[in-house]
């Protein structure tokens, strides 16, 4: 049976609305209304008679009158805040009764306190419910921790930041396991400190709580082969965040910016239509996108045309459509479509901004040269390449920024080069702190850093462009089947061909030595943030497997090149990111 992330979430909630009977208020944080928002939507959470949502850290919570025909289902994560509000809550109570459900595991010393603050014993029940990751897609999570690379540097020289953010890492490994129901063998990034501190917290914890994990151990004594947690560091391929994307999910996040599946198009576009200026952009609630989230921008276009075209042939409409701007201008001339079609109208405005970016960014010809320098060695040809799109108006001080650090990582004993590589985006009225990136992407990811080479092999990073004629006027069917550095290693993974000597076993406690057969589950998780490109690649696995196994991607944060580079910037910085 395929694993699901999100549907292990979805049941978690379901089961908490679902047990209690009456007109109910759901109490969130502000991480569990990112948890439950991206696995429901608000029509779904209605349905179960949630009439209101409110968030316990707002400043008005306190204050709002009460309402003693209403029952409060509680959903927190166990942290000091929440404990401290609660508590204040259980004093001058609003609500009829009190179902608390945490994230995590509550530790006993926190309980008696709530308790003496249960005056009115208005407190139906207590419960551990392990939805405490961010389910993106059926076979994607993340953490939200959107910067860590400063766990990198010596443990001495962490601050209160860094240690929350590692517990939390541990805190959301622990509640991965148990949602997919699994005590894992645990493997990490041999050359990696930061890796070989988690998996051994990782395995203290699971030790600590191993009651938990009883009924999973039995289970998994069937003749199955044991699961496999698997530690990656992004270090090992820094390539991946920075190159350009041209699948749809990935596209969106790169060139617009998802936030719990959230797009808002008010940053990239001022013409929006109101209706459209917040948008979902989730698989689990969105069949059109499930169906398109690993599509190329080519099949994309022509797949919104044949939601346009059946809206034409059922309303008899003969308005002629050749291009994503002719499809735009239908769109807007016609609001009926807009409301007979809503879903499928936010499409085709996400689609014309895509293509409008690409247009003005000049990210066809900047993505060629990318792709080529990820995978071919021919230093003297990309540096003049380089050069001339440099001086190219049309190509943005991003895009110049990214394909430098491309250049840096591949030719980084070329000293003269990069140096004068710096000169042109100086000259191209590049900042001095971003130019500085170039060399701190190097101190944070450069080959003395990296276990593998990721330049020797070819077929980590090799490249394909395809332009298919006849696709859609409008929107060159560019392509990549970059396979990423990751993708490989999981092949090995699941095939039992990953060497020991680079991905150690963390020795357990609990389930004693891990048998070495090939894993039939797998959760893969990337510290330093996993990337949509990766999530492609894995869902590729998952659907050539045909159910022989089955693999779940996880990451502190999903990157794009710009929030990687944001979190690389942090290197060497002291104070702490709120």
């Amino acid at each position: 049976m395929a694993l699901s992330i999100a549907a292990g979430v979805q049941e978690y909630v379901q089961a908490m609305v679902d047990r209690i009977s009456g007109m109910k208020v759901l109490i969130l944080d502000e991480e569990t209304i990112g948890i439950i928002s991206i696995v429901y939507s608000q029509s779904d959470i209605l349905k179960h008679e949630v009439f209101l949502v409110e968030r316990i850290d707002a400043d008005s919570f306190a204050s709002q009158e009460k309402m003693r025909h209403m029952n409060a289902v509680c959903f927190l994560r166990p942290t000091n805040k929440n404990f401290l509000k609660l508590s204040q809550e259980l004093k001058n109570p609003k609500y009829n009764e009190y179902h608390l459900f945490f994230t995590n595991v509550v530790p006993h010393v926190r309980l008696d306190p709530l308790a003496s603050c249960d005056e009115y014993e208005l407190v139906k029940q207590v419960q551990e419910f392990f939805a405490d990751v961010y389910a993106v897609n059926h076979d994607l999570f993340s953490l939200n921790l959107p910067s860590t690379v400063r766990l990198t540097e010596d443990h001495h020289c962490w601050s209160p930041y860094e240690e929350s953010v590692f517990e939390r890492i541990i805190e959301g490994l622990l509640a991965t396991c148990l949602t997919l129901r699994m005590l894992p063998a645990i493997r990490y990034t041999g050359a990696c400190e930061l890796t070989r501190q988690l998996a051994h917290r990782l395995e203290s914890r699971i030790h600590e709580e191993q009651s938990l994990f009883e009924g999973i151990v039995k289970s998994q004594q069937k003749g199955e082969s044991t699961p496999v947690l698997l530690l990656f560091d992004r270090r090992n391929d820094p390539v991946t965040p920075l190159l350009q994307q041209w699948t749809y999910q990935a596209m969106v996040h790169e060139l617009l910016g998802m936030t719990n599946n959230m797009v808002d198009l008010k940053k990239v576009s001022k013409d929006i239509n109101r209706e459209l200026e917040t948008i979902v952009m989730s698989p689990l609630q969105d069949q059109f996108f499930n169906d398109n989230l690993f599509s190329n921008f080519g099949d994309l276009g022509q797949n919104i045309r044949k939601y346009v075209e059946k809206y034409q042939n059922d309303t008899k409409n003969t308005a002629r459509i050749e291009s994503i701007e002719e499809m735009q201008r239908f769109v807007d001339e016609y609001p009926e479509f807009r409301r007979l079609s809503g879903n499928v109208s936010k499409h085709v405005n996400v689609v014309s901004e895509l293509s409008a970016l690409i247009e003005a960014h000049g990210l066809l010809e900047a993505s060629q040269l990318e792709q080529d320098i990820a995978c071919t060695e021919n230093r003297q040809e990309h540096f003049r390449t380089l050069v001339d799109l440099l001086k190219n108006s049309k190509i943005t001080t991003v895009e110049g920024l990214r394909l430098v650090l491309l250049f840096a990582l591949r030719y980084e004993q070329e000293y003269n080069s990069i140096a004068q590589l710096k000169d042109q985006l100086r000259i191209k009225k590049v900042g001095d702190d971003q130019i500085g990136l170039i060399d701190k992407l190097l101190r944070y990811a450069g080959s003395q850093v990296r276990s593998s080479d990721l330049f020797q092999n070819k077929s980590f990073l090799q490249i394909a462009k395809s332009t298919l004629t006849n696709s859609f006027k409008g929107v060159e069917n560019v392509y990549t089947q970059h396979k990423t550095h990751l993708s490989t290693v999981v092949e090995s993974l699941m095939k039992g061909r990953l060497k020991e000597t680079s991905y150690p076993y963390m020795q357990s406690k609990v389930s004693g030595t891990a048998a070495k057969d090939p894993p039939r589950r797998a959760v893969v998780f990337v510290v330093g943030g996993c990337t949509y490109e990766e999530a492609r690649d894995i869902a590729e696995l998952n659907k050539m497997a045909d159910g022989a196994f089955s693999i779940v991607l996880g990451g502190t944060t999903i990157h794009n090149s710009m929030s990687f580079l944001t979190d690389v910037a942090q290197l060497g910085v002291r104070g702490a990111i709120e």
